[in-house]
């Protein structure tokens, strides 16, 4: 995508990139936010996205042309009964099939259109972490039709819940949102960047004794580094939002996040609460009315 205009200091970037952060169910909030920015001031000036896990696959859609199977493929996931099961972790298999959410959702039910999004002007980056390192890498889109969807099952890869790692380039990878809790160092050197976050703006408090260590139980198989990585993503989602406001000083960047906590759980079967999460994300878009309209008027 060549919409660069010449400006008095040179060509000026007439494009905007996305940074959208995943988190399993909750990125389900993406599908209202994608909604209202469509119909209220457009995607066609799009030209980059940086994200993981259920984000990448809301914006592989979006990348696509897509735009219409993001709701559907969100309600299709709960109505199908087999994405999420308790049963699963009887038989020590995870709970989120993430299997049935490529194979049968994506490739299948709601086909994604995979040599449109190779031939989109639009960049896109998916990210990735290292099952042992535990260290952030994003793969290009453009790597070729069939690794996209191994991508992606890599990208949703959350350690435990899923059950296994994905093998993936001679190497063994996890959730992107683990190495790489927003995606902001990937876009760093954006000028115009629209954050799409699931998480409200107050910081994340240290995770309680218990909880640290159910983590523990669950998750000592795993190495050390990648282990640690997840202990500190609250940490690292903290130290994010502090560098989107330094950035906010000096670049064209709005936020667009719940104003209050969502309906939905990371892992969560309610329809009820599906509606109600994209619900939201549709009505906090509107309420950034007036800082999107000054954002995409500087695009």
């Amino acid at each position: 995508m060549t919409n660069d205009s010449f400006g008095r200091g040179g060509y000026v970037d007439r494009t905007f990139c996305i940074v959208a952060q995943g988190g399993g169910m909750i990125a389900s909030y993406q599908a209202g936010v994608i909604r209202a920015l469509k119909e209220r001031f457009g995607l066609s000036r799009l030209g980059r996205v940086v994200a993981s896990s259920g984000a990448a696959m809301n914006f592989s859609y979006v990348v696509s042309g897509q735009e219409h199977l993001i709701e559907p493929i969100w309600d299709g996931l709960i109505q199908s009964g087999r994405f999420i099961s308790s049963l699963r972790h009887i038989h020590r298999r995870g709970v989120m099939d993430i299997d049935f959410l490529v194979d049968e959702m994506i490739r299948k039910r709601f086909p994604l259109d995979v040599a449109a999004l190779m031939h989109s002007p639009v960049k896109f980056d998916v990210g990735v972490t290292h099952a042992i390192t535990g260290s952030s890498w994003y793969f290009s889109k453009n790597v070729c039709e069939c690794f996209f969807y191994e991508l992606l099952r890599a990208s949703c890869a959350v350690p435990y819940f899923y059950g296994k790692q994905v093998y993936l380039n001679g190497e063994y990878w996890y959730d992107g949102t683990i190495g790489s809790v927003v995606g902001l160092e990937q876009a760093i050197n954006e000028q115009n960047i629209l954050f799409i976050l699931t998480r409200p703006p107050r910081p994340i408090r240290k995770l309680a004794v218990p909880r640290m260590v159910l983590r523990w139980l669950l998750l000592r198989s795993e190495h050390q580094a990648l282990q640690r990585a997840i202990l500190n993503m609250p940490r690292e989602f903290n130290r994010a939002l502090e560098d989107i406001n330094e950035l906010k000083k000096e670049r064209n960047i709005v936020v667009i996040q719940p104003r209050k906590r969502l309906p939905i759980w990371r892992i969560d079967t309610s329809m009820e609460r599906l509606r109600a999460t994209i619900e939201q994300g549709y009505q906090d878009t509107l309420h950034n009315k007036k800082e999107l309209e000054f954002f995409f008027a500087q695009v």
